[in-house]
């Protein structure tokens, strides 16, 4: 059954990254066109609220977690949202401690420490439901591409100056391929296990509510 059911689970992930792309998109021409930076802010790490698709993890990972009960996989609801939820929750505090107030001075090798680390919490949610963990790790590389993208004609072009080239303030001056490098890390090391993770925990709310049959 999960067999047949595989399809329309390849095509609610298509549409996912679809309109994941759209409002990447949306997002670039605002910031470029200087729309209102409440909705499109230009700082470093891209502002909340605003037009982004960190907004759409929950979204989707509700409608991943829907789609993947109908087709029946259902795990215990308790561990399939608590575990990934504190992944979530370590994630945030490490994000809090490395740029918050009392942080250390060396910022870019705490980073490295963040990028090395966010994977292996991402792990959380492997155990936690598989199944989920991998279309949400399909749909974060779909959604991140995009972006790896724009940051790369954010360097080609700097009169675009939008936050997805920015890096903080208080790192150290750099070249353009060492923030490249940066960025990407930022993407693949943070965000995707971010984006696996809290959209594990979605995917739980979303299978809690379809009725076993």
């Amino acid at each position: 059954m999960a067999d047949s059911y595989a399809p329309r689970i390849g095509g609610l992930l298509l549409l996912a990254g679809l309109v994941t792309a759209i409002v990447t998109a949306v997002r670039v021409v605002g910031e470029i066109q200087g729309w209102d930076p409440v909705w499109f802010p230009k700082e470093d790490g891209g502002g909340l609220p605003g037009v982004d698709i960190v907004w759409l993890v929950p979204l989707f990972g509700f409608l991943f977690g829907r789609r993947l009960a109908q087709g029946g996989s259902k795990p215990p609801f308790v561990a399939s949202f608590f575990v990934p939820m504190f992944g979530v929750a370590v994630l945030v505090a490490a994000v809090a401690l490395i740029l918050g107030p009392g942080r250390s001075e060396d910022l870019r090798a705490n980073f490295h420490y963040l990028v090395n680390g966010a994977p292996i919490v991402a792990l959380l949610a492997l155990f936690a439901w598989p199944r989920a963990c991998f279309v949400n790790l399909a749909y974060a590389v779909l959604a991140r591409a995009p972006v790896l993208g724009v940051q790369y004609l954010d360097a080609q072009y700097p009169a675009w100056q939008t936050h997805y080239g920015k890096v903080h303030p208080d790192l150290p001056p750099m070249s353009a391929d060492e923030r490249m490098w940066l960025l990407m890390q930022a993407e693949v090391g943070v965000w995707i296990p971010l984006t696996v993770l809290l959209g594990g925990a979605f995917a739980a709310l979303g299978a809690s509510t379809v009725r076993k049959a």
